[in-house]
């Protein structure tokens, strides 16, 4: 019998379930049993958090961090995505004067600079804080949440202009996370920069909306492009500027105004240069637009800043790729900081290429993952990493033609790219396999001790090839569209503003870039995108969760905020609007056609929906294909 195995073994075995419920289920089963799973506060559960999900931080509320995991990795298969826009309410606290004049015509709209995270600071899963900042021209908006026990939730707009133009647009927003060395306990503290060059700390206080200018880095009067900030206790700034100068600053120190610790100047770099990312606190990469270093990775010494690797276009064997091209750029880069794939910070990266010079080609985005730049075991379900390639992925989207403008890690086992138009947001699984259930996905693997025949469903890892479960469920890959425009009030700006606009903006379908993303922690269930002068919210979660019988669980825990009632709500901010997608056929399938599907509300959800084609709820259902008739009404 099961329940009269010694503990030990019943919790080996437990660590082999596929699921958080089959967890509980188990624990159902007898006294005996339910003791063991619930003993030394739920041990279990927290063995199987980190076997299943490695390299996903969590506070130490294991049961629910196994649930909120687990449904986050079945609405990712079943690509069960809501979609919102986040709006300030008119209540919103305002500081600053708010009182600037236009002095420009602006035709376009702002560009989206977003960074968000959050911490738990309560006694259960529920109990957390979370901060969402964005740059809306030349205003700082803020939200601070509070889930829980304690649910509140204050809005900030911070402008303090005299004269608004272009110039004072924000491209950079940082929010300093609790640890970082700056921070004080009862304040929110962000970096942020704006395109003329002005790039400061700025802390704010949630109880009385008061805040404060803490530091100011020193710019010589250069024009901004972007800024990125490292992640640790105390990160490193980059500021990238206009004529391709990048200045890196120590974000920890108390001095009021900061200088750049080293720079690498425009003089060192290519005119094309227009892409740069931190990797880590001491390695930056940079896009050059040249051949021999098409992608150049350098590390911070005592004396300035030394090569560490250069990546050129030849070694990626593009021009099967990307047509026959002699250059490409890099367009947007996302560390591996926080995966099974990573080792020390930095060593490993998705990078998005791709060059446009050529009209009439369809240009393959090309993300990669280059050998580590020391002897490091890197992990992929799809290649062996004893071939000395500079990169080991590839994935690509052959039915979009846009650039890349924004990458970002999803999960433990995914990754979003946000195209350079038409309000493409594809979806990528890091494993690269043609099939997927997230039910096998968290098997732990069997090991095999024989190096010289590796497996085709196996990889080189430490001198062993590892096996991996073969997944059960076809393979969805898909690209959505956020389409729908913002509100034409988005964001609340004085009148100043508003009546300086050359001409009113047009509500037709976006079909812009998205330009930057940000997810709260490694464990949340959501990715705030920034787009053309507003934010739209992409929360992960299956409608049979969030209607099903455990829907107060997730109602409260997840705390997302979402109507799924019968009815839909009139004229409410933020309410969940319908997506569209493509499903995207294998890379090297040429024939097949991509698949249009559509979103239908939450009220139009039978109960019989559920689950049918491995798809949510929400999905439309496909017809069957056939021959084309003409369909005469």
């Amino acid at each position: 019998m099961l329940s009269e195995l010694p503990s030990e073994i019943i919790y080996h075995i437990a660590t082999f379930l596929p699921t958080a419920n089959a967890l509980t289920h188990l624990a159902q089963t007898c006294h005996r049993l339910y003791e063991i799973i619930t003993a030394e506060d739920s041990r279990i559960f927290r063995a199987f958090v980190q076997s299943s999900f490695p390299c996903t931080p969590t506070p130490p509320f294991w049961k629910d961090a196994a649930r909120a995991l687990t449904a986050r990795s079945r609405a990712l298969d079943r690509q069960a995505i809501i979609g919102r826009f986040v709006l300030p309410p008119p209540t919103a606290a305002q500081i600053g004067s708010h009182q600037a004049t236009r002095l420009d015509r602006p035709t376009l709209g702002y560009r989206a600079a977003i960074d968000s995270y959050e911490t738990w600071n309560g006694a259960c899963w529920a109990d957390r804080k979370e901060v969402l900042a964005w740059g809306a021209a030349s205003q700082l908006v803020v939200r601070v949440k509070q889930s829980g026990a304690q649910a509140r939730e204050n809005w900030f707009v911070l402008d303090d202009t005299d004269h608004t133009s272009s110039y004072d647009d924000i491209l950079g927003v940082h929010a300093l996370k609790p640890d970082h060395g700056r921070k004080g306990a009862d304040t929110e503290h962000f970096v942020f920069g704006r395109m003329l060059g002005d790039i400061v700390h700025l802390a704010i206080s949630p109880e009385d909306a008061s805040h404060e200018y803490k530091q100011r880095f020193r710019t010589y009067g250069l024009i901004l492009d972007r800024t990125d900030l490292s992640d640790g206790t105390e990160p490193t700034l980059a500021a990238h500027y206009g004529n391709g100068s990048i200045a890196f600053y120590h974000t920890a120190t108390e001095d009021q105004k900061v200088e750049p610790f080293v720079w690498l100047r425009a003089e060192a770099l290519s005119a094309r240069n227009r892409y740069s990312k931190l990797l880590s606190s001491s390695l930056v990469a940079v896009g050059t637009g040249d051949t021999g270093n098409s992608l150049s990775i350098s590390t911070f010494v005592p004396d300035g800043v030394s090569v560490y690797r250069d990546i050129s276009v030849d070694s990626l064997d593009l021009e099967q790729r990307v047509g026959n091209t002699a250059k490409a750029n890099v367009s947007a880069i996302a560390p591996l900081n926080q995966h099974a794939l990573g080792g020390s910070p930095g060593d490993v990266f998705l990078a998005a290429w791709g060059d446009r010079s050529v009209r009439y080609e369809k240009p393959k985005i090309l993300f990669y993952i280059p050998i580590p730049f020391s002897k490091l075991t890197i992990f992929s379900r799809l290649h062996d990493l004893r071939s000395p390639h500079p990169y080991e992925s590839t994935y690509r989207d052959t039915t979009d033609i846009n650039p890349i403008y924004s990458v970002h890690t999803f999960g433990h086992d995914r990754f979003l790219a946000g195209a350079g138009g038409d309000a493409v947001l594809k979806i990528f699984d890091l494993r690269m396999s043609n099939t997927y259930s997230y039910l096998d996905a968290q098997a732990p693997p069997a090991k095999s001790t024989n190096t010289q025949n590796l497996p085709a469903n196996g990889v080189y890892t430490n001198g062993a090839a590892t096996l991996t479960t073969p997944f059960q469920h076809p393979r969805k890959d898909i690209s959505i569209f956020l389409s729908h425009q913002p509100p034409s009030t988005f964001p609340p700006q004085n009148q100043n503003h508003n009546q300086h606009h050359s001409r009113p903006r047009k509500r037709g379908a976006y079909r812009g870039p998205i330009y930057t993303m940000s997810s709260p922690s490694p464990s949340s269930s959501t990715v705030y995108t920034g787009i053309v002068d507003g934010v739209v919210r992409l929360d992960f979660a299956s409608t049979d969760d969030l209607t099903g019988p455990a829907k107060e669980w997730y109602e409260y825990n997840l705390d997302l905020g979402v109507n799924t009632g019968s009815v839909p709500l009139p004229d409410v901010s933020g309410e969940v609007f319908n997506l569209a997608g493509y499903e995207r056929p294998h890379p090297d399938d040429l024939t097949t056609t991509s698949k249009l599907r559509n979103q239908r509300s939450f009220w139009s959800v039978e109960p019989g929906d559920r689950l049918v084609e491995g798809w949510d709820a929400r999905w439309e259902h496909l017809e069957e294909p056939g021959a084309w008739r003409r369909r005469d009404e």
